[in-house]
């Protein structure tokens, strides 16, 4: 039987603004495809807020969905471009992962780039919130990590602006509980600062030790800009993509059975190379999958693009005869099932 995936993403606005991932299975991903929809959604579990320091979360602040410009590259309307890219706000942006195309697009072109990243314009403090200059940060919320240990981060940190010769320099920290009053810092490993009129898309990596192995509490994941930029002039569009979150812990049987409801299938009977597997989503995404067997190692790994609904063959598995769990995600919205290869 085709069953119904849970959409979490569709759900999120209606949890309120402390809506927090729940993790399952080995890993999480976000390249923020959601913002490219024809009507975009925030991915649950991320917020922007300005005012944060490293004893304060700071304020909760408006991700606008709206299509907006990162780059400033309009030779024609530039008037109407500065407006719409200078302006303080967390922002739509599309992603540096064009490369060249994204770097010269024309305001009339960014809106319809599909590859999109979750990006901030910051601006001068005044003596009244919001603070942007410092204070922006990017904050992923995690429910909990019971059970799991081992935590590593990637993502891509992207200058968009090439007219902004101010330098903004981020970190990425972490808090413990519901409203945390102090955040820990940790060391990256990558290019860690935007602005100084380039146009970047760097790899960050990030090893949390044993930071936040079996937390019961919410943890808060930030990439923030705790210092003020330097230099003069405008300053900096930034953003993140392409966010990998890896921990130690394994797909279980239980979460299989607690599952809210039935979110894929496999169809007919799985053999050593083929497995199919059904599902049925309300649009079209790119989805992590993966296979352990039951003692929790991992024996496929890798992704694919749905339609709305349909079916998806898996070939050339080489599976030994046992029981196996499946794993479908997108950063949001997790489809898991059980199968047995005779």
């Amino acid at each position: 039987m085709r069953r119904s995936i849970v959409l979490l993403s569709l759900i999120a606005g209606s949890v309120g603004a402390n809506a927090q991932v729940t993790l399952s299975g080995t890993s999480y991903t976000q390249d923020f495809s959601q913002l490219g929809l024809a009507t975009p959604v925030v991915p649950t579990g991320w917020f922007g807020y300005t005012g944060a320091t490293s004893s304060a979360a700071g304020t909760l602040a408006t991700i606008s969905t709206s299509k907006t410009y990162g780059v400033f590259a309009d030779t024609v309307s530039s008037d109407a471009c500065k407006a719409n890219v200078w302006n303080d706000d967390f922002k739509n942006y599309p992603s540096a992962n064009g490369g060249m195309p994204v770097k010269v697009a024309t305001c009339a072109a960014q809106p319809g780039i599909t590859d999109r990243a979750l990006g901030v314009r910051q601006k001068s403090n005044s003596a009244t919130p919001p603070f942007w200059d410092p204070g922006a940060a990017f904050v992923f919320k995690v429910a909990n990590t019971t059970g799991r240990t081992n935590f590593n981060l990637t993502f891509k940190l992207q200058s968009l602006d090439t007219t902004s010769p101010r330098t903004t320099t981020w970190a990425v920290d972490y808090g413990i509980g519901t409203n945390p009053t102090s955040f820990t810092p940790v060391s990256a490993t990558g290019t860690m600062t935007t602005g100084g009129l380039t146009f970047s898309n760097n790899t960050v990596s990030v090893n949390f030790g044993s930071a936040l192995d079996n937390q019961s509490s919410v943890v808060w994941i930030r990439v923030v800009a705790l210092t003020a930029s330097t230099g003069g002039g405008n300053r900096a569009s930034s953003a993140i993509d392409d966010v990998n979150l890896t921990w130690t812990g394994s797909v279980s049987v239980d979460e299989v059975n607690t599952q809210a409801a039935a979110s894929m299938a496999v169809y007919g009977m799985a053999t050593s190379d083929k497995v199919i597997f059904g599902y049925n989503v309300e649009s079209g995404l790119k989805y992590g999958l993966s296979i352990h067997d039951i003692t929790g190692r991992k024996v496929y790994d890798g992704n694919f693009t749905t339609n709305a609904s349909g079916t998806y063959t898996l070939n050339g598995l080489n599976l030994v005869p046992g029981l196996y769990i499946a794993r479908m995600n997108n950063g949001n919205t997790t489809a898991v099932t059980k199968f047995s290869v005779n």
